[in-house]
């Protein structure tokens, strides 16, 4: 997890200085205060690409802040990691610089609770995920963001489950991962889980995965079908195990002090618009996901659905190991929501 009080480089310094420069246009009401905003303009940025899980909460979101709010919002996108890597994004909504980003499994690097979705076969479902997202758990896990970085959660929407692929060999038990070089994002908890099914976890930036994948760095990967798709790894992978690990929710992230210094009205038609956004976004994740593993199989890639009881009787140690670090009670509330 990065402390706010990290020391920037001077790069990062400059990084910033460019940004804040293009940053957020307030127009307030002639000779009145600056809170009294007659019109915002924000960033909102994504490392996904146009089309692609992420960036389409945010496209959303825009197109429903914008009409709602009649001009009086402007939200400016940045997809496909324009304004830096994953690290580097979080880093500005922390800072204010940029005002809002989606995150993914790096949540769990600005606030360790986020963990529980780490947790290897816990969610036995999307429906699962979307009470635990949506109830009070989700709630906590906003707070306990503003207290620790200052960013707050207005809504989740899904990367969703992921599944393993490689160009070696099909995985049809967990000993089939034995040495093989696997991408995991930037996350402690995902590198622990893949450590534990005897495989070499290897963190590389999302951006930088389909070179690594291309160049034989890596063997394989995990990540939602979609994510497949976006990167077109048919051309790089051969085998996909519908292994259904691990569920990534997507956080839609503001800055907290931008948050709060916005107008009460236009806060509630952002934090209308993203909720709406979000569930709109996960049905199409669904509804894309679900035409996907024929177009992959006529790609020439392999589909595999393997017995599960290995995986989970090899990772379910590394529970005890993340219970320490989410809290016991946030395991057993999310069990219970089953």
């Amino acid at each position: 997890m990065q402390p706010r009080e990290k020391i920037m480089s001077t790069t990062s310094r400059r990084r910033l200085i460019q940004l804040a420069g293009a940053g957020t246009a307030v127009l307030a009401l002639s000779g009145g205060p600056a809170l009294a905003q007659t019109k915002i303009q924000f960033k909102a940025a994504t490392q996904a690409s146009p089309g692609a899980d992420m960036q389409l909460i945010l496209a959303k979101l825009k197109e429903l802040a914008e009409a709602r709010s009649k001009g009086e919002i402007t939200v400016n996108i940045f997809h496909s990691s324009m304004l830096g890597s994953q690290q580097q994004m979080q880093e500005q909504v922390v800072l204010g610089v940029t005002e809002m980003i989606t995150s993914p499994s790096q949540l769990v690097e600005m606030e360790p609770k986020f963990g529980l979705f780490d947790f290897p076969f816990l969610f036995a479902d999307r429906a699962h995920a979307y009470r635990v997202l949506d109830g009070e758990i989700g709630k906590q896990l906003s707070e306990s963001l503003v207290k620790g970085k200052g960013v707050r959660a207005i809504a989740y929407g899904e990367l969703g489950f992921r599944q393993i692929t490689n160009r070696v060999r099909p995985i049809m038990t967990a000993d089939d991962l034995k040495g093989l070089k696997i991408r995991v994002p930037p996350s402690r908890f995902r590198t622990a889980v893949f450590q534990a099914l005897d495989a070499a976890p290897t963190t590389i930036d999302y951006k930088e995965l389909y070179g690594a994948l291309q160049q034989g760095v890596v063997d394989g990967q995990e990540n939602p079908l979609t994510a497949f798709q976006e990167k077109s790894m048919w051309e790089v992978q051969k085998f996909i195990s519908i292994t259904n690990h691990v569920f990534t929710p997507a956080g839609v992230l503001v800055n907290e002090r931008w948050w709060r210094g916005l107008s009460a009205a236009h806060r509630d038609i952002l934090q209308a618009t993203a909720g709406e956004a979000a569930l709109w976004q996960r049905a199409e994740m669904e509804r894309m996901e679900s035409t996907l593993i024929k177009d992959f199989e006529a790609r020439g890639v392999k589909i595999d659905k393997p017995n599960l009881d290995s995986f989970v009787a090899k990772t379910r140690p590394v529970w005890k190991q993340f219970e320490a670090q989410v809290g016991t009670e946030l395991v057993e509330a999310a069990l219970k929501a089953r």
